[in-house]
């Protein structure tokens, strides 16, 4: 299943959102919150209806996927990677990662030649849930049309996104 469906599903279940808590009131009182569900969502970056962020690189993208499919997902336990040179089209499945939950493909937000993957995944699939930002990048794009990022999300709106 797709991580968007896998996480709508959670979100449904477990009432889980992404985003930074509300954390006062009109009167300025802290209010008791389950801070449990509450992702990171980093400024600059692109994101997916599908949970995969996007950090451009001159003609090249970075891709990963977000730590709200990360905590949805949890520990995960494989990755599987495309091989260099090969093509990923945005909307179709370039990745799957099994978690301890489930097995979830991994949707591509663009189109282009993979240039590199991150090996390291192979020997240590948590770098996902421990750093899906930094160490848990999984493959680099060249992009066929860097236009394709414009018809993806902010972090403000992937933050209402999962809200």
């Amino acid at each position: 299943m797709a991580l968007a469906a896998f996480a709508k599903k959670a979100v449904g279940g477990l009432g889980l959102r992404c985003g930074a808590p509300l954390l006062a009131d009109s009167s300025s009182t802290l209010r008791s919150l389950a801070v449990r569900g509450y992702a990171t969502v980093l400024e600059g970056l692109k994101y997916s209806e599908d949970h995969e962020w996007v950090k451009l690189e001159g003609d090249t993208a970075v891709v990963g996927i977000t730590d709200f499919a990360q905590e949805e997902l949890g520990d995960l336990v494989y990755v599987e990677l495309p091989e260099v040179g090969s093509t990923v089209t945005a909307g179709e499945r370039f990745s799957v990662v099994e978690s301890v939950k489930a097995a979830s493909d991994v949707i591509s937000p663009v189109t282009g030649e993979v240039t590199e993957v991150n090996s390291a995944l192979s020997d240590d699939s948590s770098k996902v849930n421990t750093d899906p930002f930094g160490e848990g990048w999984m493959v680099k794009v060249k992009l066929a049309d860097a236009s394709q990022l414009d018809g993806l999300m902010d972090s403000n709106g992937y933050t209402d996104f999962c809200k």
